[in-house]
């Protein structure tokens, strides 16, 4: 309905995306999950800039959907690193090293690559 009636760059209809992503990953629909989220991402960054919040918070929700999910491959965890590195970097630049949101980005990014590791390590075996 957002989108219709702000049109889908605009910033509530981004957050409605992400909100959606949420609950896709909740239901354990990840394949739905990365698609949507990665679609709002582009437009995100596109419409509002990468430094903008909605993008952000999209990135570490296009994270989760690789976190959260048991099968997810060691490549869709490397593009999760490499989202959550570029969203910490951009939160540390813009709200500083002790706001809670870049803590928060640390702690998904650290999450992202202990399962990265594990999954690597498992591979290799």
């Amino acid at each position: 309905r957002r989108v219709a009636t702000l049109g889908a760059s605009h910033q509530k209809a981004i957050l409605s995306g992400n909100n959606i992503g949420h609950i896709l990953i909740k239901l354990r629909r990840f394949p739905e999950a990365k698609t949507l989220l990665w679609e709002q991402l582009a437009r995100s960054r596109k419409a509002l800039g990468t430094q903008h919040e909605n993008s952000l918070t999209l990135g570490e929700t296009y994270s989760e959907s690789s976190t959260d999910n048991p099968d997810a491959e060691s490549d869709e965890l490397r593009v999760a690193e490499t989202i959550m590195q570029d969203v910490v970097k951009t939160r540390r630049r813009v709200y500083g090293p002790t706001h809670p949101g870049t803590r928060h980005s640390e702690a998904q990014l650290s999450l992202v690559r202990e399962q990265l590791s594990a999954r690597e390590n498992r591979d290799a075996a």
